[in-house]
């Protein structure tokens, strides 16, 4: 069994451990306001201009783009209203992290960077509102490692001393389009968004991996469905990492079980280095949801 690590941060907030019931809610029917209206393409290509980043792989620059913007957006604006849109190529990277790993990436075209952020603003407030568990962290609004620690201390606090620390292998790794829409799809019942997320996903790699603005987006749909497994246990999860608390060695080894076959029902199985069932003394919470740690 292994050692546990986890990933990058996100924005810090208050922890809490509670697990918020989640009542049957109606699907959203109308999200295509977010692809077509021009505010919203705006506020897209704005978030997108925060970030310094290459071109892709028709070499238009942030920088290019913007000269004639609202023509450009009007007419983007026009083919996904028709359905028209169609995803530019991809500019495969690699990029090295600052523990000297490298990975690979990808950078999409501006202009399909821009419906990436256009989408992923539709559809995060529905994952926040009936997706993610109050205990998942990373890639999302407030909640970074930070949040999970705390959160990790409060089970530690109250007598669950043995952690059944499990990091997924490969987390980014299969997961079919058709998949990722049927997993949207029991929230959104908007089927111009559906064809279109649809089309925008079956254009990324297999595996996936990071540059795509959807890519925190497909990550916890996915994930998500193993977390709905595990809700009747005391678990933290950050990124792709997770952590089950027991009282006793028994009861982390049960949890280990009951991780590993959870994360079978979506083809992922626990890293086989970075996993293991932690002793007491092996639970320091500042060893918790490190980068290989």
């Amino acid at each position: 069994m292994i050692v546990g690590g986890g990933i990058v941060p996100a924005v810090q907030a208050s922890p809490t451990i509670a697990q918020r019931a989640r009542p049957a809610q109606p699907r959203a029917h109308s999200l295509m306001p977010f692809l077509v209206d021009l505010p919203h393409l705006v506020a897209a290509a704005r978030l997108g201009m925060r970030r310094a980043a290459a071109p892709g792989a028709d070499g238009l620059t942030w920088a290019g783009y913007r000269n004639g913007l609202r023509a450009r957006l009007g007419e983007l604006s026009n083919r996904l209203r028709a359905g028209t849109w169609e995803p530019g190529p991809l500019r495969h990277v690699e990029i090295t992290s600052y523990t000297g790993k490298v990975f690979p990436a990808v950078i999409p075209t501006v202009e399909d960077r821009i419906v990436h952020r256009a989408m992923r603003r539709a559809v995060e407030p529905i994952l926040e509102r009936h997706v993610l568990a109050d205990w998942v962290s990373a890639y999302r609004p407030r909640r970074n490692r930070i949040t999970a620690l705390r959160q990790a201390e409060q089970h530690l606090a109250a007598g669950r001393q043995w952690v059944a620390d499990v990091d997924v292998a490969g987390a980014s790794a299969g997961g079919s389009s058709e998949q990722f829409v049927d997993w949207l799809a029991v929230h959104v019942a908007d089927g111009s968004f559906l064809r279109l997320f649809r089309r925008a996903v079956e254009a990324l790699p297999t595996p996936l991996v990071p540059g795509s603005g959807l890519w925190p987006v497909l990550f916890h749909l996915r994930l998500s469905r193993v977390d709905a497994l595990l809700a009747d246990w005391p678990v933290v999860r950050f990124a792709d990492n997770y952590l089950i608390f027991a009282a006793d060695e028994p009861g982390a080894v049960a949890a280990f079980d009951a991780l590993t076959a959870a994360l079978a029902t979506v083809q992922m199985q626990p890293h086989p280095r970075k996993s293991r069932v932690r002793p007491p003394h092996q639970a320091n919470t500042e060893d918790l949801f490190l980068i290989d740690g």
